[in-house]
């Protein structure tokens, strides 16, 4: 009998990180001084769970001394599909400004889709686990990232995310 299994295994990566890009439209100005002009929206109804059979490194002492290894079989929760952002962020100032309509600044917006393949957690091996086995536990973003193309254009990068929890299967 083994009192305690020592496995090495793949990493789990529990986020899923967005990289977004805008070009600020003709006419206008970008300017980001606050979170306060920032929403970003996820869709994650594309994502599902699936078990994924690999062979993991156990070591244990050995009773006679040092230790021993060898190899195990674990099931590796992926999680696969795609996840899509919708972000909105800063002001965006007319050259000239026309009639406003409505109370809200106007914003930059941009829509991003990530594709999603990667190990959320490492279980004993089972026979099923439930497509929604996980759940969004929290998001970070970072100040956006604005340069000025050959053009003349300002070009906004919003880079963040989504933190993921494991429910179980």
């Amino acid at each position: 009998m083994v009192d305690k299994l020592d496995i090495q295994q793949e990493v789990c990566d529990r986020t899923i990180e967005y990289c977004a890009t805008a070009i600020v439209p003709d006419g206008f100005t970008f300017r980001f001084t606050t979170f306060d002009n920032f929403s970003a929206c996820s869709d994650i109804s594309e994502l599902v769970c699936a078990l994924e059979e690999q062979e993991a490194e156990g070591t244990v002492e050995n009773p006679c001394g040092g230790t021993l290894t060898c190899p195990v079989l674990i099931d590796a929760v992926r999680l696969i599909g795609t996840a899509r952002f919708h972000i909105n962020v800063g002001d965006l100032t007319p050259i000239e400004a026309g009639t406003r309509i409505g109370q809200r600044t106007c914003t930059l917006c941009s829509d991003v889709a990530v594709p999603v393949n990667q190990v959320i957690q490492s279980v004993c091996q089972t026979d099923t686990c439930q497509e929604t086995c996980f759940d969004t536990i929290g998001g970070f973003a970072f100040a956006p990232q604005v340069i000025t193309d050959a053009c003349g254009r300002q070009i906004v990068t919003v880079r963040g995310g989504l933190f993921i929890g494991f429910n179980g299967c």
